[in-house]
């Protein structure tokens, strides 16, 4: 793909975004889904490798049924209440569809079934994308509904993304499908917070961003695929590989990081508002989860990967080059890192916000 037209679809990226945040009408809101979709299908795509374009594919049917879906929800809704704002109220049948379409885009349980798959099928960068930013969109349309959506329906199924993120990276060995499941429970997290606290689901959204990053960066600058690939990753860079256990621990919320801090908030937001039984099963979705990040951090740190596999690493690619060079990827991963490590002490600045 040539640097120019790379440049314009991620603008339109981009644009698409703003617009869907900017946005007061549903139309409006509606067309800003489909350039942000429309435009991160040919990145997607990459060097049209097959398992890419299958990815690409997959990623293009979900995103279509879920934007026909809030279509027909708000033209339905324009039929019966004559209006096409936003923040007007929705009827019941019009809320649980579309809580159902924004699952979908978020991977929420039960519409969480394509998104392990489709960070697998593309590259590091690509599935940083898909977890992070692509997820902005989506989320500011929960929250511009959040007033019309039975809580408690958000609540279930935001408990039950966070036991399936949990139990389905168990049995996993490759580093983007643990990822792509630990996405599935974080979202899980902070859409069963944002109903009860909007600025707190939002703060949850931004640290998980700026966490989560640092992870895949780490794993594209190594080109973790696997866990034998982490296992061995102590041998060439200590660096590295303490900033991958710092990471993958502050997204298991292990105190004092900062991961850790946002799933406090958010355990005092629930039982503020009376979801105990909720909060008990979001803690053991969080103890499934806590096993992986376990595992991925101790071969991060372990000397011998106890596995008899020979694996390969471009020794010349990690080691030489611009080792020393100042990096967009390097400021961004010492940013990610940093606030990872933050922790407890950025507390008061944390509360204030709420």
């Amino acid at each position: 793909m040539h640097r120019s037209v790379f440049i314009v679809l991620v603008i339109s990226v981009v644009f698409g975004t703003f617009i869907v945040l900017s946005s007061h009408h549903w139309f409006t809101l509606w067309v800003g889904l489909e350039v942000n979709t429309l435009s991160i299908l040919p990145i997607l795509c990459g060097g049209f490798l097959p398992r890419k374009v299958e990815s690409s594919v997959k990623y293009f049917l979900v995103q279509s049924v879920s934007a026909a879906v809030i279509l027909n929800v708000v033209v339905i809704q324009a039929w019966f209440s004559s209006s096409w704002l936003v923040g007007q109220p929705l009827l019941s049948v019009s809320s649980v569809l579309i809580t159902l379409a924004v699952g979908l885009k978020l991977g929420l349980f039960p519409c969480h079934y394509w998104f392990p798959d489709v960070v697998q099928g593309v590259g590091f960068l690509e599935g940083l994308v898909l977890s992070t930013w692509q997820k902005l969109a989506p989320f500011s349309v929960l929250v511009y509904v959040i007033n019309s959506v039975d809580i408690r329906v958000l609540v279930c199924l935001g408990v039950l993304s966070v036991l399936i993120g949990g139990w389905g990276g168990l049995n996993q060995t490759q580093v983007r499908k643990i990822l792509a499941f630990s996405s599935v429970a974080h979202m899980g997290w902070i859409c069963s917070t944002v109903g009860y606290s909007v600025n707190a689901g939002c703060i949850m959204l931004l640290v998980y961003v700026i966490t989560n990053s640092s992870v895949f960066l780490i794993a594209s600058e190594f080109d973790l695929k696997t866990l034998s690939h982490v296992g061995r990753l102590s041998y060439f860079s200590l660096g590295g590989s303490a900033g991958m256990v710092l990471g993958v621990l502050s997204l298991g919320g292990l105190p004092p990081l900062f991961g850790f801090l946002i799933k406090f908030v958010s355990l005092k937001c629930l039982l503020e508002s009376g979801s105990i039984l909720a909060s008990g099963f979001l803690v053991a979705g969080s103890l499934l989860s806590l096993f992986y990040y376990l595992r991925v951090s101790f071969n991060s740190s372990l000397v011998l990967f106890p596995q008899h596999s020979l694996v390969l690493f471009g020794w010349r690619g990690l080691l030489g080059g611009n080792s020393g060079a100042v990096t967009v990827r390097g400021l961004v991963l010492c940013g990610g890192l940093s606030v990872s490590l933050l922790g407890l002490v950025s507390l008061p600045v944390f509360a204030s916000l709420l």
